[in-house]
């Protein structure tokens, strides 16, 4: 699978006396920014993971893959020897990290309605339904897509699913820029969507060789299912409208709790939510009790501070307007769960967490993070990390001599479908069983 080139956490190079990335897996070509060159190294059949020619593109003995802010001239036969010319400097970077260490300009990314792999439980979206599960759901209607014999015609019909109200000419006209979006990647062509899907996942169930991606506006979310084979139709993309999900759906969880045994129970009134964090707040130490708020309202958020402070004696010195999220704020917190937008990550650990003595220890990386935890002797303790300064979840928890990982942050709409802390836990799991005290350094960009 290739990486997408602005996600990617790379190795600093010089080449050919000039800046530049390294990465050993392939990068999405679609995914590489105007003004910017994604190039492949080739190793020998001898040594096919040391690069000893640059090239546009490799399949066979594929050392790595680089990306530049220049151009490369490559020779007329197809490729260029590298010599001495490519240097580690052992450092990892983010491509923004990259960019700001180079006083480059960070590339705008012009894409309007961008595309996300689909998660499991969205996979009944992209089939068929019952006209009263369309009505639920606010579907409008979905589009038909193949593209001819050859493969590179495209042909498509419209079928109404809904009240026709909803296919208000607003919608056409967004429709309209989606498709169009669309036909310059993943809708391109037959052998594009291949591309696409081998690339980007999202294989809605196991060895189905169907695929599904989701792309959301303010007013619309498109389901779009590919069929990157021959012979059938190609692809449907099934249209909702997300103000009619609103209107049908049942009142919105704002608050989760959970324990040690496994048992979580979510809540949908602020007033019943509250008073049970009064009521278990105070067993935390035994029962395991967390608590996650999952409402901006400021009444809620200021009132669960409330309880905290006053289990310790304290009165909460933020007043309710402090609480209160302005614009800009809420824009933030939408842009946290967007995975395909650049995020910056700040890992900490909690020492002697909620006993006398908590100490909060700040890290420049996950390597850090985790050499502070195991060096830890204390009995409580937390792993944690925060992501774009709005949102934060544990991810390692020591409890009276045992070491577990949270799972919160899956069900956490910011870090549910992020790569970063997908990659975190899975170097936590290899340290919690021994097998990794350190690793790459992770910085403030990401991994």
């Amino acid at each position: 699978m290739r990486v997408n080139a602005r996600k990617e956490e790379y190795e600093h190079i010089e080449l050919f006396g000039k800046p530049a990335l390294f990465t050993s897996a392939r990068i999405q070509t679609n995914s590489v920014p105007d003004g910017w060159y994604c190039y492949d190294l080739r190793g020998s059949d001898d040594e096919p993971g040391e690069p000893v020619t640059i090239e546009p593109y490799v399949v066979i003995n594929h050392a790595g893959s680089v990306l530049t802010h220049e151009k490369i001239n490559i020779p007329g036969e197809g490729f260029l020897r590298l010599g001495n010319s490519l240097d580690f400097l052992d450092e990892h970077l983010t491509f923004q990290a990259f960019c700001e260490e180079h006083d480059i300009p960070y590339p705008a990314d012009n894409q309007t309605f961008k595309l996300r792999p689909a998660s499991v439980s969205e996979a009944g979206l992209f089939y068929a339904m019952t006209p009263e599960k369309d009505a639920e759901l606010g579907c409008i209607g979905h589009v038909r897509m193949d593209f001819g014999h050859g493969g590179k015609e495209f042909w498509h019909t419209w079928w109404p699913r809904g009240d026709e109200a909803l296919n208000s000419p607003e919608f056409k006209v967004e429709l309209n820029g989606v498709v169009d979006e669309f036909r310059k990647t993943v809708l391109k062509d037959l052998p594009s969507m291949s591309n696409y899907c081998y690339d980007n996942g999202g294989e809605l169930s196991k060895n189905s060789g169907q695929y599904g991606y989701v792309a959301e506006t303010e007013n619309y979310r498109y389901c779009l299912r590919c069929n990157p084979k021959p012979g059938d139709y190609q692809a449907y993309l099934t249209c909702f409208d997300k103000r009619q999900q609103e209107l049908r759906q049942e009142p919105h969880v704002i608050g989760k709790v959970n324990f040690a045994s496994g048992e979580t129970l979510a809540y949908t009134d602020p007033a019943i939510f509250l008073q049970v964090i009064r009521d278990e707040l105070p067993y935390k130490p035994t029962s395991g009790f967390q608590y996650e708020v999952l409402t901006d309202d400021p009444a809620v958020r200021k009132g669960a501070d409330d309880i905290l402070y006053d289990l310790f004696g304290e009165e909460n010195p933020r007043p309710l307007e402090d609480y209160g999220l302005t614009q800009r704020g809420r824009e933030t917190l939408k842009n946290a769960e967007n995975p395909n937008l650049p995020h910056s990550y700040r890992w900490f650990v909690v020492e002697n967490f909620a006993c006398e003595g908590e100490t909060r220890h700040d890290t420049d990386s996950l390597t850090g993070a985790i050499d502070r935890f195991n060096g830890l002797a204390c009995d409580s303790k937390r792993l944690c990390v925060t992501k774009d300064d709005v949102a934060t979840v544990y991810l390692a928890i020591a409890q009276d001599g045992e070491t577990h990982l949270d799972e919160g942050w899956r069900d956490n709409p910011r870090f549910a479908a992020d790569s970063t802390v997908q990659e975190a836990d899975a170097r936590l799991q290899l340290s919690i069983a021994g097998l990794e005290l350190s690793g790459p350094t992770m910085t403030m960009g990401g991994m």
